[in-house]
């Protein structure tokens, strides 16, 4: 008995010495990744909305309101507004699908790009690949797409393929309820 105590007891402290190191890591790199995943974020609105001299985040509490969306950017060429880039969360069949859909402001959708995702290698991960992507350059942003009429599925994928769907369609809410 008096054995098992010493035992827990070692492993208590083990246990609260790793979660202290952990922490600390985590609060030194925070920034670190924060400041990396903004830098990604710049060059895939720079891919979708070319023209833009600079992208202005969105600061409006109703962003919040649309399921999926996380965070909104105004792009601006020559201080007026050229178009919008919305980053959103779905979820596919293997986990998270964070991505940027870029929207001009003639209200067409100016393209996607798939920032992070865990889908099946070579069917699923398919959705960050340019075949798919380009289904939606052009596409008016006045109404949900769908998977059939506006966008072709990827075979053996309709879960991550409706996610990245979702995403899209949470962008055009956005921007039809709040940025536009």
């Amino acid at each position: 008995m008096k054995q098992m105590v010493r035992l827990g007891l070692i492993l208590l402290v083990i246990t609260a010495v790793s979660a202290g190191l952990l922490s600390v890591v985590n609060d030194v790199t925070k920034v670190v990744i924060q400041e990396k995943a903004m830098e990604a974020n710049l060059v895939y609105m720079k891919e979708l909305l070319p023209d833009a001299d600079e992208f202005k985040v969105v600061e409006n509490p109703a962003i919040g309101d649309v399921e999926g969306v996380q965070e909104a950017y105004e792009a601006l060429k020559g201080g007026s507004t050229s178009g919008y880039v919305v980053k959103t969360l779905t979820k596919g069949y293997g986990g998270d699908v964070v991505m940027l859909t870029g929207i001009n402001i003639d209200g067409t959708v100016a393209g996607i790009r798939v920032a992070s995702q865990s889908e099946t290698p070579g069917l699923g991960s398919k959705i960050a690949e340019v075949d798919f992507q380009s289904q939606f350059a052009g596409k008016s942003a006045a109404e949900e797409l769908s998977v059939g009429p506006d966008i072709q599925a990827i075979s053996g994928a309709t879960v991550s393929s409706k996610a990245a769907i979702a995403g899209v369609n949470a962008s055009i809410k956005l921007f039809q309820t709040v940025l536009k």
